[in-house]
């Protein structure tokens, strides 16, 4: 076997489909190794690869792999394979002596992008795990999102949120726009989420934290002021997508004008129930 550069041997860790492939490449060339370089493959072992047993004994029992590296400096092994939703990973890496303890904030970007980019089901072991080690998920990243706001806005499945939910998250969170996961509803890939986002006064009475503007379809825009609670912020998007009609395809502004007005409706329910 031809040596490789550690760029393309981790590239041959990343995507081979052959588990002999890789514990061959990797024992080819572990003497040229570093003990850091030999740490970053490890890495990427557990975090691209299913079957890695056999090579990642290599790599620590013989190639003295370090379990506590950070990846770029800034991420634990342990933690990649969260972000990779790989739990078996993650038992393995434990057992090897990785802690998963929250001690830096970086390491909760891993766990919110789970939340990301996974039906529930997917990530049932997962979840599992780091509740295991005392983990929770109402937590706010650096860049003022949460869980919950990252899978309002970019999940696609429904029970994700209503999971989130039923760990009582804080839905009242703002993100660096001055928004709450709330005012995303009307607009999450997941359908049918004000039903489980929007249940009583309180949440259609929630403010944007500041004088501030949504673009949710191209060229249609959203503004609004802190005094606007978010009924408002409904008839102002309502007003927003008719003044930009012209500009949108069909199945788009038929799309989100009908779940907007839906949230009206529900929202007048929840305001009659209130006052009755």
């Amino acid at each position: 076997m031809q040596r490789l550069s550690f760029q393309d041997l981790k590239r041959k860790v990343r995507t081979s489909q052959d588990p002999d492939e890789v514990i061959a490449c990797i024992g080819q060339h572990l003497t040229f190794l570093t003990r850091d370089e030999r740490s970053e493959l490890l890495c990427d072992l557990l975090e691209y690869q299913e079957i890695f047993f056999e090579a990642a004994e290599l790599l620590i029992e013989e190639g003295g792999a370090d379990i506590h590296y950070k990846k770029e400096g800034v991420i634990p092994i342990v933690f990649c394979a969260v972000g990779a939703n790989k739990p078996i990973a993650v038992q393995y890496a434990i057992k090897k002596g990785a802690r998963l303890v929250v001690d830096n904030p970086d390491y909760l970007f891993a766990i919110a992008y789970i939340f990301k980019h996974h039906r529930l089901a997917a990530i049932t072991d997962m979840l599992l795990l780091l509740i295991e080690h005392n983990i929770d998920f109402n937590f706010v990243l650096a860049s003022q999102e949460t869980p919950l706001l990252l899978a309002t806005r970019h999940n696609n499945n429904r029970e994700v949120i209503q999971y989130l939910l039923g760990e009582e998250v804080d839905k009242y969170v703002y993100d660096e726009d001055g928004f709450t996961a709330i005012h995303y509803v009307p607009f999450a890939k997941a359908p049918n989420l004000y039903k489980d986002m929007i249940v009583c006064m309180d949440d259609i009475l929630v403010r944007p934290k500041f004088a501030t503007s949504m673009e949710p379809v191209f060229e249609c825009v959203i503004k609004v002021n802190e005094d606007h609670t978010f009924e408002e912020f409904i008839y102002e998007a309502l007003n927003a997508f008719l003044e930009n009609r012209h500009r949108m395809y069909d199945d788009i502004f038929e799309k989100y004008y009908y779940r907007l007005h839906m949230i009206a409706e529900h929202i007048s329910l929840i305001r009659s129930g209130a006052e009755s």
